[in-house]
C-alpha cells in the first residue's frame, strides 16, 4: 500500500505540545515529515487512513484539523444526501501511479456496502439522479467506477482506504460518489455526494473560516468537522 503525506493544523502553544504530538505519532506506520510550532502545522507520511492519523494526534490533547493532502491532485466528497443519519467524508489523492481513496462514514447499519463513482454530479433528486456507475470505456466485468466493498461495524462507522491503479482523479471531479447496500432487488443507494477539488499540501493557509468568522479551532467544536 502506497503512503501519502497529510498536513494537519494542530493547536500547539509550546515545546511541551510538540513533544506530546511526537509521542502520539510514535508508530512504525507513521513518518513525521515536519512539525512547525509557529504555524501550528504537522505533516506526516503514512499508509494509514486519515481518520486514524487524526485520532492519534488528538491523543496529544490538542485540537486537530485536516488541512491538505499530498499528491498531484486532491479531491473530496461530502456524504450529505440520502439517508438523513448517514454522514461521511471521502478524500481522494492522485499519486503518480495510483489514486488513494480514504473515507470515514458514520450512521450506517452494520453490514456490507459498495463504494462507486457514478456518471452525474446531480443530486437534485437525491442519489437517484446520480446516473449509472461511471464506466467511460465500456469495461467488461468490473466497471471503471467500482471502487470496492466496505464494511460498517456495530457502532455504525466504516473506515477504509483503497489504492486504485485504474481511476484518475481529474476524471472524477464533478461526478458523484455513491454508497450502496446489497438487497434482494439489487443495490439500494444509501448516501451520495459530489466529488470536488480540495486543498493539496500547503494549499490551505486559512486559520479563520470565511463563512462564519470563527477560528478553525472553534470550528472543531462541531464533531463532524474535527473527526471527519
Amino acid at each position: 500500500m502506497s503512503s501519502n503525506k497529510v498536513e494537519f493544523a494542530v493547536n500547539m502553544n509550546g515545546k511541551n505540545c510538540v513533544k506530546a504530538v511526537e509521542r502520539s505519532l510514535e508508530s512504525p506506520h507513521i513518518q513525521i515529515v515536519n512539525i512547525d510550532l509557529e504555524k501550528n502545522s504537522v505533516v506526516v507520511e503514512s499508509s494509514l487512513p486519515t481518520i486514524e492519523l487524526l485520532q492519534k494526534l488528538e491523543e496529544s490533547g490538542r485540537k486537530v484539523v485536516v488541512k491538505g493532502l499530498g499528491g498531484s491532485a486532491a479531491g473530496v466528497a461530502l456524504l450529505e444526501t440520502g439517508k438523513p443519519d448517514v454522514r461521511g467524508v471521502i478524500r481522494f489523492v492522485q499519486l503518480q501511479n495510483s489514486c488513494i481513496i480514504d473515507g470515514t462514514i458514520d450512521g450506517l447499519e452494520a453490514g456490507n456496502y459498495q463504494v462507486s463513482i457514478h456518471e452525474n454530479g446531480d443530486i437534485s433528486r437525491g442519489c437517484d439522479s446520480c446516473g449509472e456507475t461511471f464506466n467511460p470505456n465500456g469495461l467488461e466485468g468490473k466497471p471503471y467506477g467500482d471502487l470496492g466493498p466496505i464494511k460498517a461495524e456495530m457502532n455504525g462507522r466504516s473506515t477504509f482506504r483503497f489504492e486504485n491503479k485504474i481511476v484518475k482523479l481529474p476524471e472524477l471531479i464533478g461526478r458523484s460518489l455513491v454508497i450502496s447496500q446489497p438487497s434482494k432487488n439489487g443495490e439500494k443507494r444509501i448516501s451520495c455526494g459530489i466529488i470536488a477539488r480540495s486543498a493539496g499540501l500547503f494549499e490551505n493557509p486559512k486559520t479563520i473560516c470565511a463563512c462564519s468568522g470563527t477560528s478553525i479551532w472553534d470550528e472543531t467544536e462541531d464533531p463532524r468537522k474535527s473527526s471527519l
